[in-house]
């Protein structure tokens, strides 16, 4: 299926998308959190046990986007000075700028202006409990005031897997609800917002999650390459598959060696030695079993896998998920290499 079809489809038959992103980060921190000026903490989430994982807010996703397609031409609402205003103000424009369209706005004003945007998410969430290493930078700035000439500065890091959901209500790209006196809504096109625009944008948007990262200079900015990206195209809202390919992923050390070696007192002991390789695998059972409930809702699922980091090929999994479907479900839910999934969404 070529690009212009699949975008066609997705806009003239799709009323929810999901979109989850797979992706791994070694020895950095991608979304500071709190911390003084002689500290970089990171944002974190407490899990039902109590284990502490970290995360990427939905903010620094959305910033990494608009970073992408500021850097690749793209027309973006920033926020400009003003004289006389206490604070810079975006425009508000979803016709002439594509994250006002795609991410929505609110703007207290005066006059207030607020969009719902189509597209939303949750972030990021790391799927390892954070075990604490720091990283040591020097900062041109004194952190005290008593030094001179900078000082040093405590980071906190991470090696991590993180699983991002985005999801997409898909009638509302350009387009703008309208409340009606039945409480009914109403979507109206936005005018200057042409068919054409709708596809380019949607397309501009899947690329970017292709590129996604920080474009702007600093110690520990890696590019989020994904290993794994879904796409699940649904007839009704508020579906979601991401909790279940959560929990049916797993990622561990790909090689891990044994060795002998002596101690200070002569002693030998065997200890193991981990390559620092990793792994994926997938055992979708709550994946099939998600796709069942839902099964009159499903449109189409494309999973592409980064196949290198794989303990087996795309079409052997797709093969293991078809055979515990029937009828045309299986049929709607195809596993293919990310490099096709890509074509497929930009070509």
């Amino acid at each position: 299926m070529n690009n212009q079809k699949l975008i066609d489809r997705i806009l003239k038959d799709v009323r929810w998308m999901e979109i989850v992103d797979v992706f791994r980060v070694e020895s950095a921190n991608i979304n500071a959190g709190e911390g003084g000026p002689a500290e970089i903490d990171i944002k974190t989430v407490h899990l039902e046990d109590g284990t502490v994982v970290p995360r990427v807010s939905p903010q620094a996703i959305f910033r990494m986007i608009r970073d992408y397609w500021i850097e690749t031409g793209e027309k973006v609402d920033v926020a400009r000075e003003e004289p006389g205003k206490p604070a810079p103000l975006p425009e508000c424009d979803p016709v002439k700028y594509i994250d006002d369209d795609l991410f929505g706005y609110l703007n207290p004003g005066p006059p207030p202006q607020s969009r719902p945007g189509p597209i939303r998410s949750i972030g990021a969430i790391g799927l390892f409990e954070y075990p604490d290493d720091t990283d040591f930078l020097t900062s041109i700035v004194s952190t005290t005031g008593a030094e001179e000439g900078g000082s040093m500065v405590t980071k906190r890091i991470y090696t991590n897997t993180f699983i991002l959901p985005i999801w997409c209500d898909v009638r509302r790209i350009g387009y703008e609800a309208i409340p009606q006196k039945d409480k009914s809504i109403k979507f109206e096109p936005l005018n200057g917002v042409s068919p054409e625009e709708r596809k380019r944008r949607l397309s501009k948007f899947f690329e970017s999650l292709f590129y996604l990262g920080k474009s702007m200079p600093g110690a520990s900015k890696m590019p989020l390459s994904p290993k794994l990206i879904m796409i699940g195209l649904f007839t009704k809202p508020n579906i979601t598959l991401y909790d279940v390919l959560e929990n049916d992923l797993t990622v561990r050390i790909k090689e891990v060696k044994l060795q002998k070696e002596q101690t200070r007192t002569g002693e030998e002991k065997v200890v193991s030695i981990a390559s620092g390789k990793v792994i994926f695998s997938i055992e979708p059972e709550a994946f099939i079993e998600k796709c069942l409930l839902y099964k009159e809702d499903i449109i189409e699922i494309k999973i592409g896998i980064l196949e290198a980091f794989f303990d087996k090929k795309a079409e052997e999994i797709e093969a293991k998920i078809q055979g515990k479907l029937f009828g045309d479900l299986k049929e709607k839910i195809k596993v293919i290499p990310l490099i096709n999934l890509k074509e497929e969404l930009l070509s």
